[in-house]
């Protein structure tokens, strides 16, 4: 049939309306009137969004509603009088979906409903694939006897699309699942790795260092022994830094609260940072009560008080004051740990408590050694005792950090702490000490060997410089900027060599924190001229901080005028 002859049911049931519209108003009674009620059903039938068909005894299709005929793009001539598994609405479907379809109608005609999900081209005027819940019910006469069959189809294809979606959102959840099982299973690795394959060497060598330590007369010799062994009591606390921070992130981390003395375990660790504040000139001020009855984890708040301590000791200056001070009161104790030095602007003092920050990022403070997790981890400390710790400015003119924390955290059973637990808790506050010990001990003490460290990413010129220093020198090349600063700060060597690429941070930035760190005040400023247009001029680097320039074509010639330069003064 060409698409002229087709029937135009949208105007067919338009004329329905119109119909039924003009019958109504000629009708008094309506539901007396025989025509005006078919007329009705006329339309509802024709407006009908289900898909409608009713079928005789045989299977064959009786009448069907438009909405079937349009969601198929058929007319009725291609469906009338077949029987249903044979229409044009299962082409293009699976195979063996008209024998199901055929099936469902036989057992509907034997009296049975049936009722099942079809794929079939109902959607876009029959371009395109849809789910049907088709329903196929018997109509019995007054003998009994099964008359008719309605089929009946309701679309369900967005329903069918949402369940694929959630199936295959199922799939990916569980794959995500099992993929986070093995990361959980690679983290417990590596974490015993962590804890025993990096720890145990570094125990070894510190306490081979303690042996040298005690039978080595040489004075030079010795000050390099104990900087192995503060940097492998460093090793040991940054590990340990870490695997606190992993166990807090995945809720792992567990206080093992005992009823202690809170004052006595302040006092212990103030006591053992004295001889380190005498030998800077700092007057470490302690007030604390007699006693404190709490409970508290005795090792992460020994952990808690040397941070602070270190924190502060490192940033007062020579001839300044750190305060301690503790109080009880209202079922809380406070911790006080204060300093006279240039403390930390406002708008800086929440990012001090991020995790791997040690002043590199202008927070006000010079630059510090190690990991950048020491305030992170007083953090991590406090609120696991469910206290806080705030950062203002100090009445001594420089930072004051005030922790919180509840004396009786949880209720239970008193415990004691165990000799342990008290072993811990000094080996901890011992590997802070002895880090600052060795900070301390750098400034005062130049290696026979003068030290340069290199920040140079232009492919073969960073082996230029290392040819042109030869062995005059131990040089240590630094991965970018921020890595330059922190050799800088833990070696104190000689000079620093600015090349032209060093990172993300740009050479005359690096320069200027360079120049700015009160530490590094003998340490010799080289940096490299570029060629390019967007390398700074050598007045720029000049002005940034730069003590002597050389062209990036002679980095060869740097070993000869760096030590030519030393040999004249600063």
């Amino acid at each position: 049939m060409s698409s002229t002859d087709r029937l135009d049911h949208w105007r067919a049931s338009l004329d329905s309306v119109e119909i039924l519209r003009r019958r109504l108003a000629e009708v008094p009674d309506p539901q007396q009137d025989a025509v005006t009620r078919q007329v009705m059903a006329q339309v509802a039938h024709a407006k009908s969004s289900s898909f409608t068909a009713l079928l005789n005894e045989h299977g064959q299709v009786l009448d069907v509603n438009p909405a079937a005929l349009i969601a198929g793009g058929l007319d009725r001539s291609e469906v009338i009088g077949l029987p249903l598994w044979v229409t044009p609405w299962w082409l293009g479907a699976s195979p063996d979906l008209p024998d199901q379809v055929e099936k469902a109608t036989r057992a509907a005609i034997s009296g049975r409903f049936a009722r099942f999900d079809v794929d079939v081209r109902v959607e876009a005027a029959g371009r395109e694939m849809g789910t049907l819940d088709l329903l196929l019910r018997p109509l019995r006469g007054r003998d009994g006897q099964v008359a008719f069959v309605v089929a009946e189809g309701r679309s369900v294809t967005d329903r069918k699309r949402i369940e694929q979606r959630l199936a295959q959102q199922n799939a990916e959840l569980s794959a995500l699942t099992e993929r986070l099982v093995r990361v959980h299973d690679y983290r417990e690795r590596l974490l015993g790795e962590l804890s025993h394959d990096l720890r145990a060497p570094l125990h070894v060598v510190v306490a081979r260092a303690d042996q040298l330590l005690r039978g080595e007369p040489d004075d030079h010799l010795r000050a390099q022994v104990f900087n192995i062994r503060v940097a492998a009591l460093g090793a040991l606390e940054q590990i340990s830094d870490m695997l606190e921070q992993v166990k807090a992130d995945h809720g792992e981390a567990q206080l093992s609260l005992v009823d202690a003395d809170l004052a006595r375990a302040v006092r212990t660790v103030a006591h053992s940072f004295e001889p380190l504040a005498g030998d800077r000139g700092i007057s470490l001020v302690l007030e604390a009560p007699e006693t404190l009855a709490a409970r508290f984890d005795v090792e992460r708040v020994s952990r808690i008080v040397s941070n602070l301590l270190a924190n502060a000791i490192r940033h007062a200056p020579y001839g300044g004051v750190v305060r301690c001070t503790l109080a009880g009161g209202d079922g809380g104790a406070t911790l006080e740990v204060a300093d006279s030095g240039p403390g930390v602007p406002p708008e800086h003092r929440d990012e001090v408590f991020g995790r791997f920050r040690s002043g590199l990022r202008g927070d006000g403070r010079s630059a510090g050694v190690g990991a950048g997790l020491g305030l992170a981890i007083v953090r991590e400390f406090v609120e696991l005792h469910g206290g806080e710790v705030s950062l203002t400015s100090a009445p001594e003119g420089g930072a004051l950090f005030t922790v919180a924390l509840p004396l009786l955290p949880p209720d239970g059973p008193r415990v004691t702490a165990s000799l342990t637990q008290q072993s811990a808790a000094a080996q901890r506050a011992e590997y802070v000490r002895s880090h600052l010990e060795a900070e301390i001990a750098a400034e005062r003490a130049k290696p026979r060997v003068p030290t340069v460290v290199i920040v140079e990413h232009v492919a073969g010129r960073a082996d230029a410089i290392l040819t042109g220093i030869g062995d005059t020198a131990v040089t240590c090349v630094a991965a970018d900027a921020l890595e330059a600063l922190r050799l800088a700060v833990e070696l104190r060597p000689e000079a620093v060599v600015v090349g032209t690429a060093t990172g993300d941070m740009p050479a005359t930035s690096l320069l200027r924190r360079l120049a700015a760190d009160d530490r590094l005040r003998n340490v010799r400023r080289l940096a490299l001229a570029g060629e390019r247009e967007e390398d700074p001029s050598p007045e720029e680097l000049i002005s940034a901080g730069a003590q002597l320039v050389l062209p990036a074509g002679a980095a060869e010639e740097i070993g000869g005028r760096l030590w030519a330069t030393a040999t004249a003064g600063p």
